[in-house]
This record gives C-alpha cells, sequence and structure tokens, in this order.
C-alpha cells in the first residue's frame, strides 16, 4: 500500500505574551502560529507499508586527529532504475523523493562519464592502536543485530572510527546565511567537523538480509531548541504506530506507551515554561492517532495522517554469481521533536482542557510539524553501507523566545557492521574486493548535493599492511546519469597486525582540485575462496573531500572479496 506524505513546517514569530506556559481556553488567531508551507513546491515521496521496529552501546565523541556524508536515497517505483535528487528535498523540507533509490535488475557495475579516477592519496605510518577499546562489534539489542558502536574514538583524516565502523558526516548551509533565505527549509551542503555521533542498529535476517529493525541515534549535531543546549539525542526507529522510544540502563532500544495530552507532570511545559523536561518532548511517535484527526495549514494540498510507512527492503543480487549488487532497505518518518503542543495547557474552570499559545487543538497539529528523517541501508552478510538525513527545527518559539525559529539539515554516512577480529586479518597475501561507491556531491555551499553512485575495488596486501581504493564511474544516481568528477584512488594504511586496528585503515584523498580522507574496515570471517588470495570477506567505509568555491564531497564504499 502506498501512502502519499506531503510535509510542511510551521515557522512565523510569536508575540511575547504567546511564550507563556499557562494555556488559554481557545486559541485564537491572534495566539497562534500560523503554519506555513516549507516552499510553494509540495515535497511528496511514496513510502511502502512493511515490517517495523528496532539495537550497539551509547555515545560519545573523541578529537579529530586528522575529519565528515550523508545519506539520501527515496523509495524505488516498480523495479527500474530510480529518478530523482537522491534523497535531498528541494525547496522545503518534505519527505526526501528520488535519488538513492534500489539498484536496477541485475544492478552491475555502474558505467559512464564518471571515469577514469584521478588523484590519488598519500598516507604516512599505520593507524595508532585505540588503547583500552575492544574494535569488533558488540550490539546490546541482541544477536540478530549489526551495529556500528556508539563512541567516536578518534577521527583519522576526518573520518570518525567506533568500534565496528567508521562515519562522516555533513550540514545544511542556508541557515548560516544572513539573513537566512528560508527559514521553514533548509538547504546547501557543506563538510562538518564537529563531535556528531551517529550510531547505528539494523536486525537482519541472516538467509535474505532482510532488515526488520533499524534504529538511528544521533547525538551532538549542532541543534538546539532553545539556543542554549543541545537538543536531546535523537533516536529514530522508524515506528509505524503511536509510541515513545528510549534506551534501558543497558542501552537497549525500549519502546513504551505514549502518555496522554492530560498528562502534565509528563509534559511539563504548561507548568514550568521553558525550564520543563526537553527530553520528554522527543522521540515520540504521535501518529496515527484516532479520535483526533491532524490539523493541517489550509495551504496544505494533501495533510498527512501517518508519520512513517515503516521498513522496505528489497534484495540484491550479489548472492548469484557474477551479482555485485548489495542489499537494500529505506524508511523515512516525519517528526514533531520538541512541539510543545504534545501537551495540554493547565486546566481551565472546572477542569476544562485548555491549549497551549500557539496551538490549534489537542496535541501536536500534524505529522512532521518539526522536521523528517531518511535511512537507507547497503548490505551484504556481513558490512553495511548506511545514510541518514534529519532535518530538525532549531530555536523552537516556546524554547527560546527569539523570534528566529528555523530549520537546520544534518546528513551522514556510516560503514558498519561484523568487522573481521583484528586478530584474524591475515599478515601475508593480497586480496581484492569489488563493489559499489555512493554518496553525495557538493558543487557549491549553498547547491543541494546531487547522489551519484560509481563502482569500488579495493586491493589489500596483508604484508605491506596498505589497501588501494579506487572509485571509478560516479555519476548521478537518477535517469539523468550525469557524470560527476569525484573519483579516486588512494593508498591507505591498514593497522599493524597483533593491534586493535588490524582490521581499520586510514588515509589521504585527492580528486582533481578536491583533498580530503578515506577510512575503512574489514569485515566478516576470513575465506580462502574467490579469484584471489585469502582476506576477511567483505570490505566498506566513507569518505570527503572539499575544494574551492564550496566544493564538499562525502560517500561511502562496500565491497566483497573476489
Amino acid at each position: 500500500m502506498d501512502i502519499l506524505i506531503e510535509k510542511h513546517h510551521r515557522a512565523s514569530p510569536r508575540d511575547a505574551s504567546q511564550g507563556l506556559p499557562q494555556g488559554s481556553a481557545s486559541a485564537g488567531a491572534g495566539a497562534r502560529l500560523r503554519l506555513k508551507p516549507l516552499s510553494t513546491a509540495l515535497i511528496a515521496a511514496a513510502f511502502l507499508v512493511a515490517c517495523g521496529g528496532g539495537g550497539g552501546d551509547g555515545g560519545t565523541a573523541a578529537p579529530d586527529s586528522g575529519g565528515t556524508p550523508t545519506g539520501g536515497g527515496g523509495t524505488p517505483t516498480g523495479g527500474g532504475t530510480p529518478t530523482g535528487g537522491g534523497g535531498t528535498p528541494t525547496g522545503g523540507g518534505g519527505t526526501p523523493t528520488g535519488g538513492g533509490g534500489t539498484p536496477t535488475g541485475g544492478g552491475g557495475t555502474p558505467t559512464g562519464g564518471g571515469g577514469t579516477p584521478t588523484g590519488g592519496g598519500t598516507t604516512g605510518s599505520g593507524p595508532a592502536a585505540v588503547a583500552g577499546a575492544t574494535l569488533t562489534m558488540s550490539c546490546v539489542d541482541g544477536a540478530t543485530y549489526q551495529c556500528s558502536g556508539g563512541t567516536v574514538f578518534r577521527k583519522d583524516n576526518g573520518v570518525g572510527l567506533t568500534s565496528s565502523g567508521v562515519q562522516v558526516y555533513g550540514r545544511s548551509t542556508s541557515d548560516l546565511m544572513v539573513p537566512n533565505p528560508t527559514k521553514t527549509s533548509a538547504s546547501g551542503f557543506t563538510l562538518e567537523d564537529g563531535n556528531g555521533v551517529a550510531e547505528v542498529r539494523v536486525a537482519k535476517n541472516s538467509a535474505t538480509g532482510a532488515i526488520s529493525s533499524a534504529a538511528v541515534l544521533l547525538s551532538n549535531l549542532g541543534l538546539s531548541w532553545d539556543g542554549r543546549t543541545e537538543r536531546p539525542p535523537i533516536i529514530e526507529t522508524f515506528r509505524t504506530a503511536q509510541s515513545r522510544t528510549q534506551l534501558d540502563s543497558s542501552g537497549r532500544l525500549t519502546f513504551m506507551g505514549l502518555p496522554d495530552p492530560s498528562d502534565l507532570v509528563f509534559y511539563d511545559f504548561a507548568t514550568r515554561g521553558t525550564s520543563g523536561t526537553q527530553g520528554n518532548y522527543a522521540n515520540n511517535a504521535y501518529f496515527p492517532r484516532s479520535g483526533n484527526p491532524p490539523r493541517c495549514d489550509a495551504g496544505m494540498a494533501v495533510c498527512p495522517t501517518v508519520e512513517s510507512s515503516g521498513i522496505q527492503n528489497q534484495q540484491g543480487d550479489w548472492r548469484a554469481a557474477g551479482g555485485s549488487v548489495p542489499d537494500w532497505m529505506s524508511a523515512a518518518r516525519l517528526h514533531e521533536d520538541g512541539d510543545v503542543h504534545a501537551g495540554n495547557g493547565v486546566p481551565g474552570p472546572g477542569g476544562s482542557v485548555t491549549i497551549l499559545p500557539g496551538g490549534s487543538g489537542v496535541g501536536v497539529p500534524f505529522p512532521g510539524s518539526k522536521g523528517y528523517r531518511h535511512f537507507s541501508n547497503w548490505g551484504f552478510a556481513h558490512a553495511n553501507l548506511a545514510t541518514w538525513t534529519t532535518q530538525d527545527t532549531v530555536l523552537i518559539e516556546e524554547w527560546a523566545n527569539r523570534g528566529d525559529e528555523h530549520n537546520k539539515n544534518r546528513r551522514g554516512m556510516v560503514a558498519f557492521g561484523a568487522v573481521t577480529d583484528p586478530a584474524a586479518v591475515p599478515t601475508t597475501g593480497t586480496a581484492t574486493y569489488s563493489g559499489i561507491a555512493y554518496g553525495w556531491y557538493g558543487r557549491g555551499a549553498l547547491e543541494e548535493p546531487p547522489v551519484f553512485r560509481g563502482s569500488a575495488t579495493v586491493t589489500v596486501n596483508f604484508a605491506t599492511r596498505q589497501a588501494v581504493i579506487t572509485v571509478a564511474n560516479t555519476n548521478t544516481f537518477d535517469a539523468a546519469n550525469t557524470p560527476l568528477p569525484a573519483t579516486f584512488t588512494a593508498t591507505t594504511n591498514v593497522g599493524a597486525a597483533g593491534t586493535n586496528v588490524a582490521n581499520y585503515m586510514t588515509g589521504t584523498v585527492t580528486s582533481g582540485t578536491l583533498s580530503g580522507g578515506i577510512g575503512g574496515r574489514l569485515f566478516g570471517p576470513v575465506v580462502p575462496a574467490g579469484d584471489s588470495g585469502p582476506g576477511p570477506a567483505e570490505i566498506a567505509g566513507a569518505f570527503r573531500m572539499s575544494g574551492a568555491a564550496g566544493t564538499a564531497v562525502i560517500g561511502g564504499f562496500i565491497a566483497r572479496k573476489r
């Protein structure tokens, strides 16, 4: 069943009186925010109803010893080639459309104008061991999960290293302009060198590769509701029913019932104002709801009734002889994080229901009143290459009282999974891997970056501890198949044998006038079969590059041993 979702935000100044925590019996025209469409072009996406659900460790960031990606892709239609822009909404923060779709048919290696790799990379000595860390996968949510780990131990060449992955991310640029040209949306792209952490957890069927549950945990992304503190960590699980998502004392995902809007002990903005508990207004799924239909702005052509249609899966062809396309999944959700209208105002005479200033009725107005999120995953048996995007409303007027409510987005890429035990990585011989590359190419700081896809080839020399990574044939991942100059060949250093980073590689990368860093991990057991020598079954990684005039690239690769 396809569900068409259109998303808008509200974002207009309020007068100072609307900052009061006390509710009123009714919300008059002068006491509410006008619901305004994010742009004149309505953004829509078709979501396929699929299975839904939710599993690594808590999240802290670490210093950079050397830099950043992003996610995208919409829902494929039919079985054909995906069309559209690659997961980044255009003109207005709607649900991602087109782009990062499912590979087509027998999918093979991309061909065309991306051309022969140019440039290269230089490396110094191999990466240092991470003191006291175990760089293998450990997922608290159970044996069916594959996860990245939630602590960035350090950054090498701009790429973050976690227990079982590597990651990069980027940010929007429209919100950096003075004045901000589009407060109701966020656009543009540049690399981000902050302390943000993206933790990914997926429950995967070992036989089919289908993902039944996915969670993206995001923190320290420079997003604030009140202009003083970082917003509560994001725990996104793309669930299709009302619920509240939290982590228990061991870090496991837990799902609980959603408090009623009348519960002012929980929804305490009505009684405490800006000192209210922000965490109670995050990671809640309010839709679908019965007896209280969504209340959309009159200018919205379609008023959504659900936040998410769950997870979609499509099996790749890599299990067949000659196949190279990974399994693919995608999920998206419209969210209301930070919307104080989740709770009522202080009861009126006789216990009558009141609505907080700026509200239009009981509960949050409609799905997506504060933003959207998207997640996609390319996977083999052991390795995954994930992309994520979040758009969030910041300086929310009720929390900040600044008259500057607007939107920001962040997008990133995470290579993660069942990394090879460092002690099992060979010390002799050479193994070759082939697969795909995927990412965003921003041709200017204020331009929305198109998604690209290309081919990836990696040769690892376990004796010299070097890996040569080649990304070629990088074209826009849409019907136009336009060449993009994101090709390169980079030589990276693999961690020394006998250390906990023996399954990790890092180096610099250049492509024409672009330069940056790349990191990767080895995944799965050591396998002897294939066209090359013994080696871990799979490899994946992430990279980032930047250049003149605001050009910025983030991407990743995933490949299997030949």
